[in-house]
């Protein structure tokens, strides 16, 4: 008798065995911690040749990057906070230098603090929307720069959220950037088609991260 489980795993592990991430590079946000690590870790664990990181948090970046280079990648660590402008670029930057070709991005950063429509206060509004979308913009738009420079296209990963479509009462901003994400996903994906660039979104649900747990 098979279990459910049983074919489910099985099927991951023929697709992903024909995924290659053979001696390529990627960015990965939000790498430091969390779903975004785990991210890494796997690139990593599969072939990745060079993964960037980025996050505020130095030692936790630290951290990460010594474990990927243990793996056998070269694991780079950007301590950025990507509600600004110049450290989005910077994290493009930093790999377009180091390894001279992006081959795919992970935008796995994000700000998930709660707020009922009363009591979200603007600027907790404008800084959900600037980390979880107005980052991604700015990474994808250096990012397809130089995968239209190196050619032949790459590949472009958001995470998204199930609240996209809606979202609990306690989670008005951020549910409202990431249904503004997922749209840019979609629009993305439509534009960048012809230049062999795929852009898709993973609408997940809720995830038991250290960080979560902290919120």
């Amino acid at each position: 008798m098979c279990h459910v489980s049983q074919i489910y795993s099985t099927t991951i592990e023929q697709f992903m065995s024909l995924t290659n991430f053979h001696q390529k590079v990627f960015i990965v946000t939000g790498g430091t911690q969390g779903l975004g690590e785990g991210i890494a870790r796997y690139l990593a664990e599969h072939g990745a040749a060079g993964i960037v990181i980025c996050g505020r948090n130095a030692e936790n970046g630290k951290r990460v990057s010594e474990e990927l280079k243990g793996l056998g990648c070269e694991g780079i660590y950007v301590q950025a906070d990507l509600s600004k402008e110049h450290d989005c670029r910077k994290v493009v930057a930093k790999s377009d230098s180091m390894f001279g070709n992006i081959h795919g991005m992970v935008n796995a950063a994000g700000i998930t603090d709660r707020g009922y429509l009363d009591d979200t206060t603007v600027e907790l509004w404008d800084m959900l929307f600037a980390v979880n979308v107005r980052a991604p913009f700015i990474l994808t738009q250096e990012v397809v720069r130089v995968m239209k420079r190196e050619k032949p296209g790459g590949s472009i990963v958001n995470i998204i959220s199930i609240v996209s479509h809606g979202g609990p009462p306690f989670l008005t901003a951020y549910s409202s950037s990431k249904g503004a994400l997922a749209v840019f996903t979609k629009n993305m994906a439509y534009a960048l088609r012809y230049d062999k660039i795929r852009v898709n979104g993973l609408n997940i649900g809720w995830t038991d991260t250290p960080n979560e747990h902290q919120v």
